[in-house]
């Protein structure tokens, strides 16, 4: 159930020796040549399983949670040839109505569940391996490849298929002011940082920010436990200016950590700024939609920043609410802080939430979201943007001068209580 169950879990380890030889021949947007093809968007020998052949797909619910009319029609649109077997079981049949096609050597290729009650058994029962990445399609639930299903490739093929379309292509936005250079090193500092979410150790790396959120981390669901391998990350889209870049990456991620085997492509969004030591990762969001990363980018575009040497703006003053202070989610109380003429071209409000124990490590990445600062005076008061239960959030408003340098308030913490 990506992003309602997701918690995160991060572990670091060195980067190895490959992926230094990548980075260092990494330019915007890398083309789909050699082992990277996987994650620099579908080839067409991804896809050539699904030219023609078989696909067998069982839904164990409702038939509503799924929407596989949807998924249907866009695959029939794409893959006229196909022939696809699609049930809905009952819940309280599925795992028997597996075992039986097991028996029979009938398994389904892929399967899709709606409740942990039946994920929980499937894994414990059968050799699975569990979609980690996001589909492209909402669904409220868990996909799985069946190993001994008997299409393979038509079931690989087609998991990459949920998450990656054969249309996508990146957005148009603009990198007015930034140089060749300055392209390669947001390349290379953007790959290292999400390579190194794979390991153990704090969120240390120097591809890092000192003043970005550590993630301490990253978890994929009830039975992926934590991430055990990354491989050929590249860059979907890279733009900005001189002074601030926002990236999208994308990469293959695994894990046998937990109950079962688990893997997908994972898309990260990044936004990294020019300091006098060279570039670095601001925020790193590990675990977006393409569409997602290139919704965050727009917001960013939009702000259509200069590309001359201009000022950095003050830091913002927070006002309310107190650090500590605890709240009601709803009704929405606001936010406010107090910045000085010259005033910054948009604010941003970066907000995260914990686990009733409030420990940093049970805190999630950062979210972001663009306020622009053309129609405020000196005190910024605005609804706040974040609440998602009952637990602790932490907040911090971005100042962005015109030519994109960030000044950053202080953390602070609300409780929410309902």
């Amino acid at each position: 159930m990506y992003g309602s169950t997701l918690g995160w879990r991060l572990r670091w380890f060195g980067v190895p020796l490959f992926l230094f030889i990548c980075v260092l021949g990494a330019g915007q947007q890398p083309g789909p040549t050699g082992a990277r093809a996987n994650v620099a968007g579908l080839a067409n020998g991804e896809l050539a399983s699904l030219r023609s052949g078989q696909l067998t797909v069982w839904e164990s619910g409702s038939g509503v949670l799924l929407g596989w009319a949807t998924i249907q029609n866009a695959l029939k649109a794409d893959f006229p040839e196909l022939q696809v077997n699609f049930r809905v079981v009952d819940p309280d049949e599925f795992i028997g109505d597996l075992a039986a096609a097991k028996q029979s050597g009938t398994l389904p290729d892929v399967v899709f569940v709606d409740n942990w009650r039946q994920g929980a058994p499937l894994v414990a029962q059968q050799r699975v391996v569990e979609l980690m990445g996001h589909a492209r399609f909402w669904a409220n639930g868990w996909w799985f490849q069946m190993s001994a299903g008997a299409h393979q490739a038509a079931a690989q093929a087609f998991l990459r298929w949920l998450e990656d379309s054969p249309h996508w292509q990146p957005p148009r936005m603009s990198t007015d002011g930034m140089t060749e250079l300055d392209k390669q090193q947001v390349t290379s500092a953007a790959l290292l940082a999400v390579a190194g979410m794979a390991g153990g150790g704090a969120m240390d790396d120097p591809a890092m920010d000192p003043d970005a959120l550590k993630l301490f981390s990253l978890t994929w669901g009830p039975a992926c436990g934590q991430i055990s391998g990354m491989s050929f990350p590249v860059t979907r889209f890279l733009f900005g200016n001189g002074r601030l870049a926002y990236v999208a990456v994308a990469s293959e991620a695994m894990s046998t950590t937990g109950g079962t085997e688990c893997s997908g492509v994972m898309y990260s969004f990044l936004v990294l700024r020019k300091r006098s030591e060279g570039w670095k990762v601001l925020l790193l969001m590990p675990h977006v939609t393409l569409e997602q990363a290139a919704g965050f980018a727009h917001q960013f575009d939009q702000l259509h920043l200069a590309t001359a040497e201009g000022y950095a703006p003050d830091a913002p003053e927070l006002l309310l609410p107190f650090d500590g202070e605890s709240q009601t989610r709803s009704p929405k109380q606001d936010v406010s802080w107090r910045q000085d003429a010259p005033r910054p071209v948009a604010y941003a409000v970066e907000w995260s939430f914990g686990q009733p124990s409030g420990s940093l490590a049970s805190y999630s990445s950062s979210t972001i979201s663009i306020v622009p600062a053309i129609n405020f005076g000196d005190i910024v008061r605005i609804p706040e943007p974040f609440g998602i239960g009952r637990q602790p959030h932490r907040w911090r408003i971005w100042a962005i001068g015109k030519d994109g340098q960030v000044s950053l308030s202080e953390w602070r913490t609300v409780q929410f209580t309902n």
